[in-house]
C-alpha cells in the first residue's frame, strides 16, 4: 500500500469519526439543550459572564433544530463520504468552510451580545479545531496525486 493510499485512509477514518461524532453527540443536544445549560451553573462554577438569556420557548432556542438538522445531515454525508475521501472531498470543503463561518459569526456575537461570551471557549473552539482538522486531512493535501484534474 502506497503512502497516498495510507494518507487517503487516514481521511477516510477522520471522515467518519468527525461524522459518527457529529450524528452522536447532537442528539443529546436536545436533552440538554442550550437554553437549559446556558442558564445553569454548577454551584461553585466559576462565572465570567453573565447567564445566557432564557429562551422565550421553554429552554429550546427557535434556532436549535436548524443547526442540529444541518449537522446531523453533513455527518451523514461525511459517514457515507469515507468510502471514497477522494471524490467527497467537497464535504472537507463544505466543512471547513462552514465551521469557519459559523465560528466566525458566534465570535463577535460572543464579545458584543451579554450572556453569549462562553461561546468563546465552547462552540468557538471546537469550530476552528474541527475546521483545522479537515484542512490537515483534506485528500489533496494528503494524497496530492490523486487530485481531480478537472
Amino acid at each position: 500500500m502506497s503512502n497516498a493510499d495510507k494518507d487517503l485512509e487516514h481521511s477516510a477514518l477522520v471522515m467518519k469519526i468527525v461524522g459518527w461524532g457529529l450524528f452522536l453527540f447532537l442528539p443529546g443536544v436536545f436533552v440538554y439543550s442550550a437554553g437549559i445549560v446556558w442558564g445553569s451553573l454548577p454551584p461553585g462554577f466559576p462565572i465570567f459572564c453573565g447567564a445566557h438569556p432564557p429562551s422565550p420557548y421553554a429552554g429550546l432556542h427557535p434556532y436549535l433544530l436548524m443547526i442540529v438538522g444541518i449537522y446531523v445531515s453533513y455527518s451523514i454525508l461525511l459517514i457515507r463520504g469515507a468510502k471514497d475521501p477522494k471524490a467527497n472531498a467537497a464535504l472537507f470543503d463544505f466543512g471547513i468552510l462552514a465551521n469557519l463561518v459559523h465560528a466566525g459569526i458566534m465570535l463577535p456575537q460572543a464579545l458584543i451580545y451579554p450572556g453569549e461570551i462562553a461561546h468563546l471557549w465552547t462552540d468557538v473552539p471546537v469550530l476552528l479545531m474541527v475546521s483545522l482538522v479537515l484542512w490537515i486531512f483534506y485528500p489533496g493535501r494528503v494524497a496530492p496525486e490523486y487530485r481531480s484534474v478537472s
